[in-house]
Protein backbone atom coordinates (compact mmCIF):
# COMPACT_ATOMS: atom_id res chain seq x y z
CA UNK A 1 0.00 0.00 0.00
CA UNK A 2 1.19 3.50 -0.75
CA UNK A 3 2.13 5.80 2.10
CA UNK A 4 2.81 8.73 -0.21
CA UNK A 5 1.23 8.89 -3.62
CA UNK A 6 3.00 12.14 -4.57
CA UNK A 7 6.43 10.53 -4.12
CA UNK A 8 5.39 6.94 -4.90
CA UNK A 9 6.61 5.60 -1.54
CA UNK A 10 5.15 2.31 -0.29
CA UNK A 11 4.87 0.84 3.19
CA UNK A 12 7.63 -1.62 2.24
CA UNK A 13 9.91 1.33 1.41
CA UNK A 14 9.24 2.90 4.82
CA UNK A 15 9.69 -0.43 6.67
CA UNK A 16 12.98 -0.93 4.83
CA UNK A 17 14.23 2.49 5.93
CA UNK A 18 13.21 1.78 9.51
CA UNK A 19 14.97 -1.60 9.44
CA UNK A 20 18.10 0.10 8.06
CA UNK A 21 18.27 2.38 11.11
CA UNK A 22 16.07 5.39 10.48
CA UNK A 23 14.43 6.34 13.78
CA UNK A 24 12.41 9.46 12.98
CA UNK A 25 9.94 10.51 10.31
CA UNK A 26 12.44 13.14 9.16
CA UNK A 27 15.12 10.48 8.62
CA UNK A 28 12.65 8.25 6.75
CA UNK A 29 11.63 11.17 4.52
CA UNK A 30 15.26 11.85 3.66
CA UNK A 31 16.08 8.17 3.06
CA UNK A 32 12.98 7.52 0.92
CA UNK A 33 13.38 10.73 -1.09
CA UNK A 34 10.20 12.48 0.04
CA UNK A 35 9.75 15.90 -1.56
CA UNK A 36 7.14 18.45 -0.47
CA UNK A 37 3.73 17.53 -1.83
CA UNK A 38 0.17 17.53 -0.57
CA UNK A 39 1.15 16.43 2.98
CA UNK A 40 -1.47 13.68 3.26
CA UNK A 41 1.25 11.13 4.05
CA UNK A 42 2.62 12.90 7.12
CA UNK A 43 0.17 11.48 9.64
CA UNK A 44 0.51 7.92 8.27
CA UNK A 45 4.31 8.17 8.22
CA UNK A 46 4.44 9.37 11.84
CA UNK A 47 2.11 6.50 12.84
CA UNK A 48 4.32 3.93 11.11
CA UNK A 49 7.47 5.27 12.79
CA UNK A 50 5.73 5.28 16.17
CA UNK A 51 4.45 1.70 15.72
CA UNK A 52 7.91 0.50 14.68
CA UNK A 53 9.59 2.16 17.66
CA UNK A 54 6.98 0.74 20.07
CA UNK A 55 7.40 -2.76 18.63
CA UNK A 56 11.20 -2.49 18.85
CA UNK A 57 11.05 -1.29 22.46
CA UNK A 58 8.66 -4.10 23.37
CA UNK A 59 10.88 -6.72 21.72
CA UNK A 60 13.91 -5.34 23.56
CA UNK A 61 12.03 -5.37 26.87
CA UNK A 62 10.94 -8.98 26.38
CA UNK A 63 14.34 -10.22 25.30
CA UNK A 64 16.50 -8.11 27.57
CA UNK A 65 17.63 -5.75 24.85
CA UNK A 66 19.43 -6.19 21.59
CA UNK A 67 22.17 -8.77 21.90
CA UNK A 68 25.57 -8.47 20.22
CA UNK A 69 26.39 -11.07 17.62
CA UNK A 70 28.64 -13.83 18.89
CA UNK A 71 30.06 -17.01 17.41
CA UNK A 72 28.28 -20.20 18.38
CA UNK A 73 30.69 -22.48 20.25
CA UNK A 74 31.29 -25.90 18.78
CA UNK A 75 30.09 -28.82 20.87
CA UNK A 76 32.55 -31.67 21.36
CA UNK A 77 31.78 -34.86 19.46
CA UNK A 78 30.06 -37.56 21.49
CA UNK A 79 32.03 -40.79 21.99
CA UNK A 80 31.20 -43.47 19.45
CA UNK A 81 29.89 -46.86 20.62
CA UNK A 82 32.06 -49.60 19.16
CA UNK A 83 31.38 -53.30 19.77
CA UNK A 84 33.87 -54.88 22.17
CA UNK A 85 34.75 -58.29 20.75
CA UNK A 86 36.56 -59.57 23.86
CA UNK A 87 33.62 -59.29 26.26
CA UNK A 88 30.76 -59.66 23.80
CA UNK A 89 29.27 -56.29 24.75
CA UNK A 90 29.68 -52.68 23.78
CA UNK A 91 31.95 -50.11 25.32
CA UNK A 92 32.29 -46.42 24.59
CA UNK A 93 35.49 -45.71 22.73
CA UNK A 94 36.70 -42.65 21.00
CA UNK A 95 37.41 -42.93 17.33
CA UNK A 96 41.00 -42.26 16.31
Amino acid sequence: MYVCICNVVTEDDVHGCLADGCTTAKEVKAACGFKPGCGMCTKRLHSMVSEYRTATELADALTGGPLPLAAVPETPAAPQIVPDATEGGTAPQTAA
